[in-house]
This record gives C-alpha cells, sequence and structure tokens, in this order.
C-alpha cells in the first residue's frame, strides 16, 4: 500500500482506509489485470501502420503514452507490488 492512501489523514481514518485496503485484494487485483488489458490493447492500436501518413501521428502517439502513463500510476496505486 503506497503512503499516499492515507497522506494527510486522521489516524482513525488511515485506520479505515488501510482496513478496506486489504479487505479489496481481490477488486483490487481484477482491476489491475482490466487496466493491464486496456494497456495491452493501446500498445497493439498504436503500433499499427494505419495513420502514419496522418499530420497528427506525433500528437496521437503522445496522447496514446499519455494514456498508457495515467493508467500505469493507477495500477501502481492499487498494487502490493513494491517499486
Amino acid at each position: 500500500m503506497k503512503q499516499n492512501w492515507i497522506k494527510g489523514q486522521t489516524p482513525e481514518i488511515a485506520a479505515i482506509i488501510k482496513s478496506d485496503y486489504a479487505s479489496s485484494i481481490g477488486a483490487r487485483k481484477r482491476l489491475e489485470e482490466l487496466l493491464l488489458d486496456k494497456i495491452r490493447i493501446s500498445t497493439t492500436v498504436k503500433r499499427k501502420k494505419e495513420g502514419y501518413d496522418s499530420p497528427n501521428w506525433a500528437y496521437a502517439q503522445a496522447d496514446v503514452i499519455g494514456y498508457e502513463r495515467a493508467l500505469q500510476e493507477v495500477i501502481s496505486l492499487i498494487s502490493d507490488k513494491l517499486e
């Protein structure tokens, strides 16, 4: 559990958050799987040759990379893996 979850919270609220986090392992693991699937799909789409001739190709690639980075950040917040 990242400390961001309880940062700035009262000890009572922090205890509730810790308890809720610990009891949500199944939902968090499933959400992680769903987000990883979205990243895989996004990566597959971004690597297709269609769109190379688009004048906005670089912006589209930057958008996809930003989307994947945001999903990775959510995964890092819900994951029990140490980074």
